[in-house]
């Protein structure tokens, strides 16, 4: 059995802390949340304080209106700036213009103010209203609460004499009451939202541990029947399954140096386990035949790369071992089987792993042959290779094959199995320090 490490590290080797990966999804949602009920808070609080403040500002034009009465308008301006004033002296009003009934300026009036507040409310709130319609809003500029009013005067009759529109001012208490009123609710609902998503967290940490030691064991059921598949293939014609572990492990090498990416070793790994588990179809007569193979028993034999890939094909995770599988006996100058594939037509994974495959088949003992020295082994594949191999990546074997050689080649499989799942475990370690061994 490969370690349980090894094989978490196999399953997963972009997993990184549960604690991380839920705080990414949970701090967006906090903040979502957040956003969310603390603007609607928001605008649920400034509409009850527009209503209030538009409600005090009601009142104080209604006083205004009870005691603008019709002759007012008809009075000369000076009389009629004094009375106006004398009106508006008790009341919060910054700002008043007062209008003819037919919407004539009959004359304006501020009180010390801000200065761009008349700029501000020098638009009409809308087209002078009729008869029994107030138009109001609730006006905020520069850190002060004001409401804009524009009321239609009526005498007994219900006959417009004239039109009053005024700036009234929140008295500065008030407002900050109300600006104190929101952040409060603001906070209050901040508050909620983070004492919610705290209390889930435990919630979410404790169901995403159960769901990954679930998926952990399905995984790594799924990656021994693998090993133990390959491993039965290689067995039926090497008498171990040693040589799984051998091309594994130099396969991974050259990756290694060659610095590809963490999926495609996975690949890599898988295709390296699986390539002849389509052998299983070929009878032992042919598989096993102690000397050459006549032109129908090599027929026969290329069709276990057609057989690998329907079983890899009938399970779903296994598709990444497809590359390997269906072409590592394909050659770079076409030759190969069982599509004829060319230089870059043949995937990468397959093109590093025919290398590592011819290695050790010819470094090691067979059924219809003896091993080759490592020497001998390495003539025949020069002589060859510049056809048959990448020679970019030949290359890069040929610099690591001796070192590879003595290190794996007369290793007993325990042996291999542990320094595999080391190298693992070692290479993942560096490429994600955050995988919590």
């Amino acid at each position: 059995m490969l370690s349980s490490r090894y094989l978490d590290t196999f399953l997963n080797p972009h997993r990184i802390s549960i604690h991380r990966a839920i705080l990414i999804r949970l701090v967006p949602l906090w903040l979502g949340l957040s956003l969310v009920f603390g603007g609607g808070a928001y605008w649920l609080a400034t509409q009850r304080v527009d209503a209030f403040v538009l409600d005090l500002a009601t009142q104080a034009v209604t006083r205004i209106e009870q005691t603008t009465p019709p002759a007012l308008f008809a009075a000369p301006p000076a009389e009629l700036a004094a009375k106006l004033g004398s009106l508006l002296r008790p009341t919060q009003f910054v700002g008043v213009r007062l209008f003819s009934a037919d919407k004539r300026l009959l004359i304006e009036s501020w009180r010390e103010h801000d200065p761009e507040l008349p700029g501000a409310t020098a638009t009409r709130l809308a087209p002078f209203p009729p008869p029994g319609i107030h138009h109001r809003i609730a006006l905020r500029l520069n850190g002060h609460i004001y409401v804009h009013s524009l009321v239609p005067l009526t005498d007994s009759g219900g006959k417009v004499y004239g039109y009053f529109e005024g700036v009234y001012l929140v008295a500065p208490p008030m407002a900050k009451a109300i600006g104190t009123s929101i952040g409060d609710t603001l906070a209050g609902v901040l508050i909620v939202v983070t004492l919610s998503s705290l209390a889930l967290y435990p919630v979410i940490v404790t169901l995403n541990r159960d769901t990954t030691r679930l998926s952990h064991n399905l995984l790594a059921s799924n990656v021994e029947l693998m090993r133990v598949l390959g491993s039965a293939i290689a067995k039926r014609d090497s008498d171990t399954d040693s040589h799984n572990f051998r091309v594994t492990l130099y396969a991974l090498a050259i990756a290694e140096t060659l610095g590809q990416p963490v999926s495609e070793i996975i690949s890599l790994m898988a295709g390296a386990f699986l390539h002849d588990v389509g052998k299983i179809g070929i009878t032992d007569s042919i598989l096993l035949k102690p000397g050459p193979l006549t032109p129908e028993e090599f027929t026969v034999m290329k069709t276990h790369v057609e057989i690998g890939l329907q079983i890899i094909g009938e399970v779903k995770w296994l598709e990444i071992a497809r590359d390997v599988v269906g072409c590592h006996h394909e050659r770079f100058d076409g030759s190969g089987y069982p599509h004829g594939l060319k230089d870059g037509q043949i995937p990468f994974n397959a093109r590093l792993f025919a290398i590592v495959d011819v290695f050790d088949a010819l470094t090691s003992k067979r059924p219809y042959k003896e091993a080759f020295s490592f020497e001998r082994s390495m003539e025949l594949m020069r002589t060859e290779y510049a056809r048959l191999f990448d020679p970019q990546i030949f290359r890069c074997f040929e610099g690591i094959a001796a070192e590879l050689y003595q290190r794996y080649n007369q290793a007993e499989t325990p042996v291999l199995r542990r320094r595999l799942a080391e190298s693992l475990e070692k290479y993942f370690w560096r490429s994600n320090p955050e995988h919590p061994m």
